[in-house]
């Protein structure tokens, strides 16, 4: 079960009710009002329920972390290439081998399961990691960012190491979808014209991402220490890397940010506007050019700097002024910032304050992260004898790019919209 969309589909009813008892109290009709509030705090029960399950399901997807960190070792005949109750004790075993000469034969046992017989062995400078292991260390990283979450994601199968899809080639979705499928009006026993959809191949290669984790001999012999320390490090150090490249990536060697994609539409500043600041007329604006459907996934992304201009984002209504920010908790209890009504996701990726990609406003599933899966992710160990140090290595394949390539024009407007939407720079 996806716990992510659900969550963003109540979510997104709780935003309505919010406007409904907010429209209730301006009209005087407080019992109504609480009534309102009284389903918004059922929402919200739901939504804690299903974080507590999603978390959960994070949890059973790595009970070898959590085991050996409670002394509990997992179940180490979980099957053929998976001898190892933790991650620690793998690395353990790597360690030994490379600087003690003790064989394990579960080392082996690994390579043939994950490279085959043939493939790759430790005299080759390195070891394939316990499939489950590394899946779990590239699953956690996506699930934990606020992020990586909410795109679109695949896995290229184990023999792959390139995606390829069709997608439809279209600009203009005035009169036709898909590029050309279009539908009529048509009275009875009339002809009508022909349509078609225009399509483009898209190909995705997977890129390569490392990391490495340096370790003395002494945290080497705890192995359940090890194992929640490695898994943690290389969650958040991928969280970090993956978040970077889909903000602002260039997408060579790496993957094609929406600061990049040429899908970006650039919502110009407002006359006059003081730099590095951000108007509530902005964000009235950057909404607008959005795409219209699928207006309940939206998110805005924004450098931390940001952060101290939302309070007082505001429109004028009249003598009065109307804010747009809305705080954590507060009328809806929100578990994020909110301007709009969208959750502000602070990212230091963004661009620095007053440049152009401080401040996104996105669609993020129509951004596709594809990843290898669990094969041939590989783990070295090198002695740093100087330091007495170890270095381990980890070696992720991976990619992203948005889905769409150019600015949508809809009907009966002049302006382009997309699912990227950046402020222009105010310096």
């Amino acid at each position: 079960m996806d716990f992510m969309e659900k969550i963003t589909e109540l979510r997104a009813q709780k935003a309505q009710l919010l406007t409904q008892a907010q429209a209730l109290v301006d009209e005087g009709k407080i019992t109504e009002a609480n009534a309102v509030t009284d389903q918004m705090e059922d929402i919200n029960a739901q939504i804690a329920g299903l974080e507590k399950l999603a978390q959960a399901s994070r949890e059973n997807a790595r009970p070898d972390y959590d085991g050996a960190l409670h002394g509990k070792p997992a179940d180490s005949g979980k099957g053929e290439g998976k001898p190892f109750a933790s991650v620690g004790e793998q690395l353990l075993a790597i360690y030994n081998f490379r600087k003690n000469h003790v064989e394990d034969k579960r080392l082996q046992k690994v390579n043939n399961a994950v490279l085959g017989s043939n493939e790759g062995s430790g005299t080759d400078g390195g070891f394939a990691l316990q499939t489950d292991f590394a899946g779990m260390i590239m699953e956690s990283a996506v699930q934990q960012s606020p992020l990586l979450n909410r795109l679109d994601r695949y896995t290229c199968s184990s023999s792959a190491n390139a995606m390829r899809w069709v997608s439809a080639d279209e600009t203009n979705v005035s009169k036709s979808v898909f590029g050309g499928v279009q539908m009529y009006w048509a009275s009875e026993g009339a002809a009508v014209a022909a349509s078609k959809p225009q399509f483009r191949e898209m190909k995705m290669d997977l890129e390569k991402m490392m990391g490495f984790l340096y370790c003395t001999d002494e945290m080497l012999e705890d192995a359940a220490f090890l194992s929640g320390f490695a898994s943690s490090a290389f969650t958040l150090a991928g969280d970090r890397l993956l978040t970077e490249g889909v903000i602002c990536g260039d997408g060579v060697g790496k993957p094609l940010g929406l600061i990049h994609s040429k899908a970006l539409v650039t919502v110009d500043k407002e006359s006059g506007q003081a730099a590095g600041s951000f108007l509530g007329a902005n964000a009235i604006k950057m909404q607008a050019r959005a795409m219209p459907r699928n207006r309940e996934r939206l998110v805005w992304l924004m450098h931390p700097d940001a952060e101290e201009l939302l309070p007082t984002l505001s429109i004028q209504s009249g003598e009065a002024a109307k804010f747009l920010w809305n705080p954590e908790g507060g009328l809806g209890n929100f578990d994020t910032q909110r301007v709009l009504n969208k959750p502000v996701l602070f990212e230091d990726s963004c661009s620095a304050l007053g440049n152009a990609g401080d401040i996104l406003l996105v669609d993020p599933y129509m951004y596709i992260l594809l990843t290898k899966g669990t094969v041939k992710q590989d783990w070295s160990i090198h002695v740093e004898f100087l330091t007495d140090q170890n270095c381990f290595r980890v070696v992720y394949r991976c990619n992203g790019a948005p889905k769409v390539s150019k600015p949508l024009t809809i009907k009966n407007s002049t302006k382009t919209r997309s699912p990227f939407v950046a402020l222009a720079a105010r310096k």
